[in-house]
């Protein structure tokens, strides 16, 4: 489904693609759905990990907008320059303005990492995928928002996507 279709009043957990195609404006969809949480149209939810996650990526877009990483591990080569990591700005004020939305942060408890576990042996799903689908359980969400192709058979679950991707 696509992510207009979502209702008002809907509970959705929202996968970090989500987040990051609104930042960095690859999908107005995304930036939309955003804006509806803040707007508590939606009731947003995002799992830990998915903070972690989105959190690691804008600096890894940050460091390549710097042009100081390049390569097959863009991961390792900022970690190797922690005095970059520390110049590292952008990132912050991000994060900041992505706590500002008033998103549901939701930790991931013990419980939904047994619970992923078992969600990975099913679906074949990665961890933070298996993570968010475990949640989304755990909370009694049947809705999520997500790119992310792996989530498709998912037949319990409403997959809402962004149809309006530029890359």
């Amino acid at each position: 489904m696509k992510l207009p279709k979502i209702e008002d009043g809907e509970i959705i957990v929202l996968d970090t693609n989500i987040l990051v195609y609104a930042n960095q404006q690859k999908s107005e969809q995304c930036a939309q759905l955003l804006s509806r949480c803040a707007r508590r149209e939606v009731q947003g939810v995002v799992p830990m990990p998915v903070v972690a996650e989105l959190m690691h990526a804008l600096m890894l877009i940050e460091a390549r907008e710097n042009g100081w990483i390049k390569g097959t591990n863009p991961s390792r080569a900022l970690g190797e320059k922690p005095e970059r990591v520390r110049r590292l700005t952008n990132y912050e004020r991000q994060m900041r303005e992505f706590f500002a939305i008033g998103l549901r942060l939701e930790p991931a408890s013990s419980l939904d990492i047994l619970e992923a576990m078992n969600i990975q042996r099913e679906f074949g799903l990665l961890t933070n995928d298996s993570i968010i689908v475990a949640a989304a359980r755990r909370l009694n969400c049947t809705a999520i928002a997500s790119a992310d192709r792996a989530f498709r058979p998912l037949k319990k679950f409403n997959i809402y996507s962004p149809s309006d991707l530029k890359h």
